[in-house]
């Protein structure tokens, strides 16, 4: 494990010093002293105002590409993939928006994402590294809009809910947050036989950050009132509200939100939120999230409710003219996920049931850098992520029907699991 984390830490050196050494020959005169990020860019995109005269409609088109350099070690296997970046993944769009009359507008956005393989469905298994969990092109964003300058805006349509990227919002960091984007489809993988155990438990089954995911909703935004905006979605199964806030003063900026969450369907419910607050001269800053989920179980058992925390800090300034130099390391905890339910191993051929799981954790680090190049609106970029699990459960008895795993409660095991380490290192470009 030491050979790994120094062969990672000289590769991650490599890689960083090369990207620099580019960046410092190659760059421009900066066209811009602080960029917000692709979901930014959209928003004054759906702000701005229809030309009048002959043409009452006005249709933007946006998008960029992601791609990234995947090394990893699940304890046992190591390999490298060619990955499409999930924390902000390839994509196109189209928004459209003309006036009604003066204050209100309609709009409509369409956007398509493009991610083949994406990294969060790439695996340590036969074909992992093409992922197969999902489709390579598929509809992101397909709704309509009413907006009006005093009442806010209502939406229709295949969107984001209300909570979506809540546990996400960060100052500093544009690539990396507390959800888990490079291992999330892992299998974890146990030491217990010769060649060891593959299950069909997966990273991001045990280490979740509780986002939203999007579906056909009817969403509600107020209008930004002294830095706050409340938003609300729902559909047949699923209702949620978020509260944003954003202000700046005193030389610090700061951006922070909570939601609640519902969902019928699935039987859960949660809260959850982030924060962060950067300090410009210094560029130092600080972004921290959580949250609690209560859930459902397969198997009741006597587990307090799933949670967790992140928290990141680090620094962002114009170290080069291209654009803000951004160092950061962080840390997190994911407790209790997905227990009460039925641990199996050999998923790739006839899977067999183990055991209930009855104790999760999962603790993380890691550290990266980012360097923009504005003139391009290119952000460059390398990472490193150390995921730690702890896994305890009971085994089956099959008794007294051989068709239900049961078991004793009593009788727990901690499972040998093996750790997982992974080296990113890509580019995104924005357009």
């Amino acid at each position: 494990m030491r050979r790994l984390v120094a062969a990672s830490a000289q590769l991650f050196a490599c890689c960083v010093a090369g990207l620099l050494f580019q960046v410092a020959c190659g760059s421009q005169s900066a066209l811009a002293a602080d960029q917000h990020g692709l979901n930014d860019r959209i928003a004054e995109l759906e702000a701005t105002t229809a030309p009048t005269g002959s043409r009452p409609l006005q249709l933007n088109i946006y998008g960029q590409v992601n791609r990234a350099v995947l090394l990893w070690n699940d304890g046992f296997d190591s390999g490298t993939y060619g990955v499409d970046n999930h924390t902000s993944s390839t994509r196109f769009g189209f928004v459209g928006q003309a006036a009604i009359r003066p204050g209100w507008s309609a709009g409509y956005r369409l956007e398509v994402e493009t991610p083949f393989p994406s990294s969060d469905e790439v695996f340590n298994g036969p074909g992992g590294n093409q992922g197969g969990l999902g489709d390579t092109v598929r509809i992101r964003q397909s709704y309509w809009d009413i907006t009006s300058k005093d009442l806010g805006r209502v939406s229709v349509g295949y969107q984001s809910p209300a909570t979506d990227d809540i546990t996400l919002i960060n100052l500093g960091s544009q690539i990396n947050d507390a959800a888990v984007h490079f291992n999330s489809a892992f299998r974890v993988r146990l030491d217990l036989l010769n060649p060891p155990i593959v299950t069909a438990l997966t990273w991001g089954q045990i280490a979740h950050n509780v986002d939203s995911f999007r579906d056909n909703f009817i969403r509600y935004d107020t209008p930004l009132m002294g830095g706050f905006l409340l938003s609300t979605a729902w559909n047949d199964n699923v209702w949620d509200a978020a509260l944003r806030y954003r202000n700046a003063g005193g030389g610090f900026r700061f951006a922070g939100g909570a939601g609640y969450m519902r969902d019928d369907a699935l039987h859960f419910e949660d809260v959850r939120g982030s924060a962060s607050l950067i300090h410009d001269a210094t560029g130092l800053y600080a972004s921290v999230a959580g949250g609690w989920r209560n859930a459902a179980q397969s198997v009741p058992v006597n587990a307090d409710d799933s949670r967790f925390y992140y928290v990141q800090l680090g620094v962002s300034l114009r170290l080069l003219a291209a654009g803000n130099t951004t160092l950061y390391a962080d840390h997190g905890v994911y407790k209790n996920f997905n227990v009460g339910e039925i641990l199996s191993i050999n998923p790739d051929q006839v899977a067999v049931p183990w055991g209930t799981l009855v104790d999760t954790e999962v603790r993380r680090w890691g550290f990266g850098i980012e360097q923009a190049v504005d003139s391009a609106n290119l952000l460059l970029y390398a990472q490193t992520h150390f995921y730690d699990p702890t896994i305890v459960g009971f085994p089956c008895t099959f008794d007294p029907d051989p068709k239900v795993c049961g078991g004793d409660p009593s009788q727990t095991t901690k499972l040998p699991a093996a750790p997982w380490q992974g080296v990113v290192v890509g580019a995104r470009i924005q357009f």
